[in-house]
């Protein structure tokens, strides 16, 4: 780690795990990183529970997949709707086996270990900072950079600190979402929830027999969600109703009342009870100069779909390339504003798919509930997958699908996956035979910009010839940048990548 020096090119306000992985990728940059943090230790209690396939490729490309994989749970199980006398109302399963981005669609963990790896992996850059039991006081922009001042938990001593940007990775009670006053769209829920985690125990027969699914209970008395984390941990979340005591919906008493059907003092330890206000917003102003937002000091989604983690993980690795190649001079700033634009309207469609799935658990009625999980995946039926929307207008090809979407990851003939041969870097798939084909403004191209070009695999000319192109350029968070069809196209697209990079293209 790097000594206390008080000017960086990044300050990270936050080390949950948004605030952790953006420092990861950002730390394989030429640039400092500093990361603030108010609390001593890693939270011991679980927050988020789950991340979906595209998540666990961020990982991938941070370095990170083969420890994460170790402390997480990949299921293909799915969601039961019930209704309240209990009868399935529908079974709604997940993706069996290796999803699209190369990994399982679906990991269920514990939010202090997964901390932990984030943490320690960060020890390793001699550019990256970290300050534990500082309290951000204060944000504010000048002409060129921003000042920070913090408070030392220790003696409360005020220290300052200097940066080209800021990045709010500080939660829904952001000190630098305030600092920008940035306001609030509310879309559309706003509820009170018990969140009990449990640590069931090892000689229960009623814990053992709980199912390894989520249950959606859908009475519209008392709706509730429950989950399996792993064998020896569940969560359930269970609505509060208006004429509920706030102090009484918290004690044992009540909490053993409703898990009564299920559990009992003696099948399970109480770990946590909590009650949350399930948000669904957006703030309107992401980035004011120098200040970013990204998560939830950003945006906050209610957890039906387990989807709230992953918007802050897309936002980082979104981020970060952008921020990294700003810092080095590579990249026009203006690429930070696309930021923005481009991660709008795509955790928009993940929230509004949480409400309304919100909305279902809380009718009860079978024809919602089916008419909601009305998308398939490709190659399952009956299955639900997570959506794939475009981005927002910004640094990409803009046209039709797949343009503006998460590439699929592809495993090639020895089993290698693709990202693996150039993590969170540009990479070039084709079968043109490109490089001894290039024109030479092209070829610098991809040496200033350290692209890899890799030879479509079987793998990647099956999906290829599904979308008729023969090229594909895929940015390093692997959202499709451009597609060609032959040398020309190809061409243009390289050129158009180096104007956007520029910030000229209209």
């Amino acid at each position: 780690m790097s000594d206390n020096d008080a000017a960086y090119d990044i300050i990270i306000v936050g080390l949950g795990p948004v605030g952790a992985i953006t420092a990861k990728l950002l730390a394989n940059f030429d640039l400092t990183v500093l990361v603030l943090e108010k609390a001593k230790e890693i939270h011991s209690s679980p927050r988020a529970i789950h991340f979906d396939g595209e998540v666990m490729r961020v990982f991938q490309n941070a370095g990170l997949a083969t420890q994460i994989k170790k402390i997480a749970r990949s299921t293909h199980k799915g969601m039961h709707f019930v209704g309240e006398r209990n009868e399935t109302l529908l079974i709604r399963k997940g993706v069996e086996g290796v999803g699209e981005q190369g990994w399982e669609n679906n990991w269920y963990f514990f939010q202090p270990d997964l901390e932990k790896i984030l943490r320690d992996s960060l020890q390793s850059h001699p550019n990256v900072t970290i300050r534990l039991g500082e309290n951000v006081t204060s944000v504010r922009n000048t002409e060129l950079k921003t000042q920070v001042i913090t408070k030392t938990d220790l003696n409360n001593d005020e220290r300052y600190y200097e940066s080209n940007w800021i990045i709010g990775c500080d939660g829904a009670k952001s000190l630098v979402s305030k600092s920008m006053a940035a306001k609030v769209e509310d879309l559309g829920l706003d509820e009170k929830w018990l969140v009990i985690d449990l640590i069931v125990s090892k000689d229960s027969p009623r814990a053992a027999s709980l199912p390894d699914y989520t249950i959606q209970h859908c009475n519209p008395q008392r709706p509730m969600t429950r989950c399996y984390i792993n064998s020896s941990r569940r969560r359930w979340e269970i609505m509060v109703l208006p004429d509920d005591n706030i102090e009484e919906v918290t004690s044992e008493k009540f909490i053993w009342s409703i898990l009564k059907p299920w559990l009992g003092p003696g099948d399970a330890v109480i770990e946590r009870a909590q009650i949350y206000t399930f948000h669904s917003i957006i703030k309107t102003a992401w980035k004011n100069s120098h200040m970013i937002l990204a998560g939830d000091s950003a945006h906050q989604s209610p957890p039906f779909l387990g989807q709230g983690l992953c918007a802050g993980i897309r936002d980082a690795s979104s981020l970060a390339w952008r921020l990294g190649w700003v810092v080095e001079g590579k990249a026009n700033k203006s690429i930070i504003d696309s930021y923005v634009q481009e991660r709008k309207s795509h955790v928009r469609e993940f929230i509004d798919l949480a409400v309304s799935c919100g909305k279902i658990i809380k009718s009860g009625d079978p024809k919602l509930i089916a008419n909601y999980f009305k998308q398939e995946s490709i190659e399952q039926k009956n299955v639900f997958d997570f959506p794939k929307p475009q981005l927002g207008s910004g640094v990409w090809m803009e046209g039709d699908p797949p343009l503006g979407q998460i590439s699929p990851q592809f495993f090639d003939e020895v089993h290698i996956l693709s990202d693996d041969n150039a993590l969170y870097k540009l990479i070039l798939f084709e079968r043109l035979g490109l490089k001894t084909n290039l024109l030479r403004r092209s070829l610098q191209i991809v040496k200033n910009w350290d692209i890899t070009i890799l030879k479509a695999s079987k793998a990647v000319e099956k999906w290829f010839d599904c979308i008729n192109v023969n090229a594909t350029l895929v940015r390093p968070d692997r959202y499709i940048y451009g597609l060609a069809i032959d040398l020309e196209g190809v061409t243009d697209m390289l050129d158009c990548f180096q104007i956007d990079m520029n910030g000229k293209r209209d």
